[in-house]
């Protein structure tokens, strides 16, 4: 799996698969059975440098790896919390 290991956000005009690419690149750090929401896969002051629309897409994007084949073997979709945020878990 080619990923991204680390991101600039300075100046938050990063396209959202290289975002992606980054938080498939967090997945590893997970320990199996760990439950996370995708912003758990940033720093807290690197995702809200993200735009609204942006982040929006990412978890869109971010839900379609986890229902494909290659999702599906590494994480489980779990339920959907406030403010529509949706709960995985490391397998």
């Amino acid at each position: 799996m080619n990923t991204i290991t680390n991101i600039d956000l300075s100046n938050s005009r990063i396209a959202v698969p290289a975002l992606l690419e980054y938080a498939k690149g967090e997945l590893p750090k997970l320990c199996s059975g760990e439950s996370f929401v995708l912003s758990d896969l940033f720093v807290g002051y690197e995702w809200l440098r993200i735009p609204a629309k942006d982040r929006k897409l990412l978890g869109r994007f971010f839900l379609d790896l986890a229902m494909s084949k290659e999702g599906r073997s590494i994480l489980e979709i779990v339920e959907v919390i406030n403010n529509g945020k949706q709960r995985y878990v490391r397998k």
